[in-house]
């Protein structure tokens, strides 16, 4: 009897290796019962998915439609462009051959601006300048969830987090009017703004880009 106990014994164990373990009580009689098998942790868990965080909006108010537009020239001719841009819009550059338009007061974090950058000496085909500012946007430690929402040969639309925001980017590139090099991308011209300013991003982007003269 007793190598009959043995036996079950070491039966449940290998049992409890496989779905946890049993608990054994033995009471003053020297009487063993056992309870119902307990899970046990996992010896190598899976690992944890880190979640994208997104931080709320600002709370300044959403980029509207119909926003009056002027006229303005970048560059030096001929290397130069002009192109409508938002009246009243602050202009910086914040860096040789680029420029950007905020509304006022400025910049503001997590809000709308217009950004124009001249890359003609870049001799890329338009449609390689897509797919490279695409690339970057991928491999980019700065940039997060990357989703394009539509995209042409010279265009695209895009969502991803950026600093802990969800940004939308409306991108088109040009190529130089009249030049023997047609098919290079001339100019970038790229709307940021948020969820909330898509129908307002819509609408300018759609009159700014077909407007851009190079």
């Amino acid at each position: 009897m007793r190598l009959v106990r043995v036996g079950l014994l070491l039966a449940l164990a290998a049992v409890g290796g496989v779905g946890g373990y049993l608990v054994t009580t033995v009471d003053d009689g020297g009487t063993t019962s056992f309870s119902g098998p307990e899970p046990v942790a996992a010896v190598s868990p899976s690992y944890p998915v880190n979640p994208v965080v997104v931080l709320p909006d600002s709370d300044r108010p959403a980029l509207q439609p119909g926003l009056p537009l002027r006229r303005a020239t970048v560059g030096v001719a001929p290397f130069d462009l002009t192109l409508p841009v938002p009246r009243g819009w602050d202009r910086s550059v914040p860096s040789a051959g680029e420029w950007r338009w905020y509304p006022p007061p400025g910049n503001i974090v997590n809000t709308y601006f217009l950004r124009v950058r001249l890359i003609g000496n870049q001799y890329q085909p338009v449609d390689h300048a897509v797919d490279a500012r695409l690339d970057a946007l991928r491999s980019s430690e700065d940039v997060t969830g990357l989703e394009v929402l539509s995209r042409t040969d010279t265009s695209f639309v895009a969502e991803y987090v950026s600093d802990g925001y969800r940004r939308v980017t409306m991108e088109a590139y040009l190529a130089k009017e009249d030049s023997a090099d047609s098919d290079a991308a001339y100019a970038w011209i790229a709307l940021v703004g948020r969820r909330a300013d898509r129908p307002g991003m819509n609408d300018l982007f759609g009159r700014i880009v077909p407007a851009a003269r190079t």
